[in-house]
């Protein structure tokens, strides 16, 4: 086949574009998941920094220091 016989290419296809606004409602729905896993687990770290249960402590206490010998 010489070069004047090849077909030409074939248009790709025209990308479509989202719908305006149809990213931003995934996006606010994500950011609210994550924002609300950050929050949930800020509290959940408080918490225990701020009243440790007693398995908590007694794991805290049995923990090697080296830096006390």
């Amino acid at each position: 086949m010489t070069r004047d016989n090849l077909p030409a290419p074939a248009p790709s296809p025209a990308r479509q574009q989202p719908a305006a606004g149809a990213g931003l409602t995934a996006a606010i729905v994500q950011g609210a998941a994550q924002g609300a896993a950050r929050s949930f687990t800020a509290r959940l770290v408080d918490k225990f920094l701020a009243n440790p249960p007693d398995w908590l402590r007694a794991l805290w206490h049995m923990l090697p220091r080296p830096w006390e010998h």
